[in-house]
C-alpha cells in the first residue's frame, strides 16, 4: 500500500511539472521573444541580459494578492496589466528606462481561459513599452502575482526619494484620486449613494484608472538632473510624500537618527490639487479629501523641484502631453499641513494612506 501511494504521489507530481512547463511554454514564452538586449530568456535556470555601457541596473518588485490589492472578481487581463504597470511606475519614478521583467504566478487552479486573458494583459502593456518577460516561476495556491522589473539608468543619474530640501516645490503629474474612486465603484457602487450622481463616463474613467493604470515612463528620462526627488503615488499622496520627506531628512542629517525638529515637512494647498470631474464632484458632495490625499492607486508621480527648474520641467512634460501641477512646497517644520487658501484644514481620518500590515 505504501509503495502504491508513493507511486501515485510521484505520478501526480510528474503531471504537475509537465503542466507547469506546458503553461510556461504556451502562455508566457511568446512574451519573451522578439526583444533586443536579452541573450537568454525563458527556458534556462536564469536570464542573461546585456548591460548597456556606463549604466546602472534598477530593480523593483511588487506583489499583488487577490482580495487585498484587487477585488476577487477583477478580470485576468486587468490583473496582469496592473501587476506589470505598478512596477513600471516605480522605474519611471527613478528616471529609469525599462529593460525586462520576471513573473512569479501562484494560481489556485489551471484555467486555460483565465491564463490566456492574463497573458494578453501582459502582452498589451509589455508591447507598448517594449519590455520582455525573461523568466519567473509558477506554483499552486491562493492567487498571487509578483513581478520584478529591471531598468537602466546612466551612472549616478537615478532619481531618488532623498534629494529634496526646504523651499522645493511639490508637483504631481496628471490628476489625483481617480484610482481610489474606481475602487469605490468596484466595491461600493450599490451601497454608496454619493456615487450615484457621477456620470457613466466618470465611472468608466475611474475604473480604468484602477484596473489599467498608465505608468509615466514617457517622462522618466526628463526627470534626471532636473527634479530633486520623485516617488510614484501608490499608497496615497500624503503617505508617499512622507517617505520623500523622511528619506531626504535622513540624508541631510548624514544618516543619523533625527529629532522631530530636524525633519522636513510640507505644506499642501488643497485648491491646487488636480482633480478629475468625478473626483472633484465626490469631494464637493462629501467634504472628504481622502480620495486625492490618501486613497492610493494613482500611479502618478510626486516630484520635488527647485523653482529655478520648474519652467524647464513644465516645458519637457508639456511636449509629451503630461500636465504638471504645483500643489505645495517643502518647509522646515516636520509634518504635512494641508491648507485651503492659506487656512489650515483638518482633513479628518485616513491621512496615513494605505497600510500594508
Amino acid at each position: 500500500m505504501y509503495c502504491l501511494r508513493s507511486f501515485f504521489c510521484l505520478y501526480r507530481r510528474m503531471l504537475e511539472v509537465a503542466l507547469e512547463f506546458d503553461l510556461i511554454e504556451h502562455y508566457f514564452l511568446p512574451l519573451s521573444q522578439g526583444f533586443d538586449g536579452v541573450e537568454v530568456g525563458i527556458g534556462d535556470d536564469g536570464a542573461v541580459l546585456d548591460v548597456p555601457n556606463d549604466h546602472q541596473l534598477v530593480v523593483v518588485t511588487d506583489t499583488l494578492v487577490s482580495g487585498v490589492h484587487f477585488p476577487e472578481d477583477t478580470l485576468a487581463y486587468d490583473i496582469a496589466w496592473k501587476a506589470l504597470a505598478v512596477n513600471l511606475s516605480d522605474l519611471a519614478a527613478m528616471g529609469a528606462e525599462p529593460a525586462s521583467y520576471s513573473l512569479a504566478l501562484t494560481l489556485p487552479d489551471y484555467d486555460a481561459e483565465w491564463l490566456q486573458n492574463f497573458a494578453e494583459g501582459l502582452r498589451a502593456l509589455s508591447t507598448k513599452f517594449k519590455v520582455p518577460l525573461i523568466g519567473g516561476d509558477t506554483t499552486k495556491g491562493p492567487l498571487t502575482i509578483t513581478v520584478t522589473a529591471q531598468g537602466w539608468v546612466p551612472n549616478q543619474q537615478a532619481v531618488l526619494r532623498s534629494g529634496t530640501q526646504v523651499d522645493d516645490l511639490i508637483c504631481v503629474t496628471n490628476t489625483l484620486g481617480e484610482g481610489a474612486l474606481g475602487l469605490k465603484f468596484a466595491l461600493e457602487a450599490e451601497t454608496d449613494d454619493r456615487l450615484h450622481g457621477l456620470s457613466r463616463t466618470e465611472r468608466t474613467r475611474a475604473l480604468n484608472a484602477l484596473n489599467r493604470p498608465m505608468p509615466q515612463l514617457a517622462i522618466s528620462t526628463d526627470l534626471r538632473g532636473v527634479v530633486s526627488s520623485a516617488i510614484d503615488i501608490s499608497d496615497g499622496l500624503l503617505a508617499d510624500l512622507t517617505h520623500v520627506l523622511k528619506q531626504s531628512s535622513i540624508r541631510q542629517g548624514g544618516g543619523k537618527k533625527l529629532t522631530p525638529s530636524a525633519m522636513l515637512g510640507a505644506e499642501i494647498e488643497l485648491t491646487k490639487l488636480p482633480l478629475s470631474s468625478g473626483v472633484k464632484r465626490y469631494v464637493e458632495q462629501t467634504k472628504e479629501w481622502g480620495l486625492p490625499l490618501s486613497g492610493g492607486d494613482d500611479y502618478q508621480l510626486c516630484l520635488t523641484i527647485s523653482s529655478n527648474n520648474l519652467a524647464k520641467l513644465s516645458t519637457l512634460l508639456s511636449a509629451k502631453g503630461v500636465p504638471l501641477t504645483v500643489i505645495g512646497k517643502v518647509v522646515d517644520q516636520a509634518g504635512i499641513t494641508c491648507v485651503k487658501q492659506g487656512v489650515i484644514q483638518n482633513i479628518g481620518g485616513g491621512e496615513k494612506g494605505y497600510c500594508h500590515f
